[in-house]
């Protein structure tokens, strides 16, 4: 069975945000009884219709997102995301990245936030994640957030870090996630 999505696009992009897919991903896993744990995502083609489907059921490659829950209790469950058959009518809302990172400090392939005022969590942590490759790998590439592997909720914030732990070039890095200095996952952006 599906459940049918509608997302807005944020800005000027002409496809739905991974950290809207991240937050419906979240909020399908509270609905099924899994309210926290860990969630492995990853997000393979992009989807440039803002209506979808979620599927509770095993990925398959043709899948543009598909996620791994695991609950704190042990329950397990795999959701799909994929874009509908029916066209959706697209709907805009402003998205200030700058606005989001406003007050980051870059380090050494790192950026800190100390008490982060934007409210939606995994947009503060791929704002960050985004502007710290743009500073130390490639300010002219468009950087994608390709996946996530971590803990869920993200919690409330009063410290965020990211750090560049693995790189492959320009095509694929992996950055811990750290909130108030407790790593909590990992973030890959290719």
């Amino acid at each position: 069975m599906s459940e049918v999505l509608k997302f807005v696009f944020k800005g000027s992009r002409n496809y739905v945000h991974g950290t809207s897919l991240f937050n419906a991903l979240e909020h399908a896993a509270e609905q099924r009884g899994l309210p926290e744990g860990k969630i492995n995502v990853s997000f393979k083609k992009m989807i440039h219709n803002p209506l979808c489907t979620l599927e509770e059921r095993m990925p398959n490659t043709d899948d543009s997102v598909a996620a791994k829950i695991i609950s704190s209790d042990g329950v397990i469950i795999a959701l799909c995301i994929n874009e509908a058959a029916d066209v959706g009518i697209t709907v805009r809302q402003e998205f200030d990245e700058p606005e989001v990172c406003r007050g980051a400090v870059l380090g050494e392939n790192s950026i800190v936030q100390e008490n982060p005022h934007h409210q939606d969590r995994i947009e503060l942590l791929v704002s960050l994640c985004k502007k710290m490759h743009q500073a130390f790998i490639d300010d002219t590439k468009k950087w994608v957030f390709s996946r996530y592997d971590g803990q869920f909720p993200i919690p409330s914030p009063h410290k965020v870090e990211l750090r560049i732990t693995k790189q492959v070039g320009t095509r694929l890095t992996c950055s811990d996630v750290l909130v108030n200095d407790k790593k909590i996952g990992d973030m890959y952006f290719s």
